[in-house]
């Protein structure tokens, strides 16, 4: 009779071992299947992330091709066209009179003046000097240009033209549209009389700080990263996977970093 309850605690504490087994291996199923379905989600958002990043690039992509097209119309058809239309102005002579020279002398500059504007036109939707020289060279004639205008003093600082040479054409197609977007947000909207683009090297990685002396931004940083030249930019960042990082207002004009990383 004795054994009777030792029996029964041997069985008891079985069952309890088992039960706890049988709960603790509920329990890492229950884990095992939760991490795995968390894996599954985190695959499908990243396969969705890079779906999304394909179509943002063949979006610039096709772009870029269009503005290189309409460009070269430009300098192709329209210039030639005005090009022609200014010689022949200049050929017919049917007097002497000074109405008409009067006439001929604003007409070639009133041509002179399309045809300069033409070109600028052809040069910003499709740079030229990007293509065959690099963004140091197409970022400085584009700044040689708005200094040549008036409209703004343009300083640039390059400290890393080693690595501005190592870029590629979509990376610096991109940071180039970039620089052109703040530079006419600047012109437009801030009443600068100067900006900044400085360029450094940051552990082998491109370091691009822009700022101007404008009234900075009128919107809070949460409403003017939502406006269509912020998204722009974005878009154009993420698709080289660089990023860009806006200065809190201090007072003191716009102030933007942007980091494209060599890897």
């Amino acid at each position: 009779m004795q054994g009777t309850p030792d029996n029964i605690f041997i069985i008891v504490l079985l069952g309890i071992i088992g039960t706890f087994l049988l709960v603790v291996s509920f329990i890492l199923f229950t884990i095992r299947n939760q991490n795995k379905l968390l894996k599954q989600r985190q695959n499908f958002q990243q396969a969705e992330i890079a779906h999304q990043k394909n179509l943002l690039h063949a979006i610039i992509e096709s772009q870029e091709a269009e503005r290189k097209r309409i460009g070269q119309d430009l300098h192709d058809d329209v210039g030639t066209s005005l090009s022609g239309l200014r010689l022949m102005i200049e050929m017919f002579k049917p007097s002497a009179d000074d109405s008409y020279q009067q006439f001929a002398g604003t007409s070639k500059s009133v041509i002179d003046k399309i045809i300069k504007d033409v070109r600028n036109i052809s040069h910003n939707l499709s740079p030229t000097t990007l293509r065959y020289y690099g963004l140091a060279a197409a970022i400085t004639e584009h700044c040689t240009i708005i200094n040549q205008s008036g409209k703004l003093e343009v300083i640039l600082v390059n400290d890393a033209d080693y690595l501005l040479q190592k870029l590629e054409l979509p990376a610096a197609t991109a940071i180039y549209r970039v620089l052109e977007e703040l530079l006419n947000n600047t012109i437009k909207h801030s009443g600068a009389s100067s900006a900044e683009i400085r360029f450094s090297d940051a552990a082998n990685n491109l370091d691009i700080l822009y700022s101007d002396n404008g009234k900075g931004l009128q919107k809070s940083l949460q409403e003017a990263v939502k406006g269509m030249g912020m998204q722009n930019i974005e878009s154009r960042l993420l698709n080289i996977n660089a990023t860009f990082t806006i200065h809190p207002y201090n007072g003191q004009g716009f102030c933007t970093n942007i980091k494209y990383p060599f890897n």
